[in-house]
């Protein structure tokens, strides 16, 4: 595992709590995949799409969180990120809804809300930047393990 990729990929990962913190909503259009597909425990419902994502994170309206761990391995042409993530705080819309049989941005939010969260992401470059396919909330988890 390079360094170096786990650094580019870090950077990818910061900017994306960026792009929803400051509503930076090309960075999404430029960094979801067209096939790109979500999912997100414990809910097995759910699953999202490129726009159905972008309109899920357009609905948060306060992101703070912190990368605690991050590695990054090629594949290929697939670079597989996984991640520890420290929600501080967020908190979407009131109201919002992601879609039939699926939590609310609320009861999203609780759950995350001062825990962390262990993500799975799948990447490839478009020939010009790095985008996500692949994106999977695997685990809600309440300490850090070394």
């Amino acid at each position: 595992m390079s360094d170096d990729l786990v650094k580019e990929f870090k950077v990818l990962c910061d900017a994306w709590g960026a792009a929803i913190a400051h509503h930076d909503y090309d960075w999404f259009d430029r960094h979801f995949a067209d096939d790109f597909h979500g999912t997100a425990q414990p809910w097995p419902t759910l699953a999202v799409d490129k726009a159905k994502m972008i309109e899920l994170d357009k609905a948060i309206t306060t992101m703070e969180v912190e990368w605690l761990d991050l590695k990054a391995r090629r594949f290929g042409d697939v670079v597989l990120t996984s991640g520890l993530v420290r929600y501080i705080k967020e908190e979407f819309r009131p109201g919002s809804e992601i879609g039939e049989g699926m939590p609310t941005g609320d009861q999203m939010s609780s759950l995350v809300n001062g825990k962390m969260a262990l993500y799975i992401n799948g990447w490839r470059h478009n020939g010009t930047v790095w985008q996500i396919f692949d994106h999977h909330l695997v685990s809600v988890v309440s300490e850090r393990e070394a």
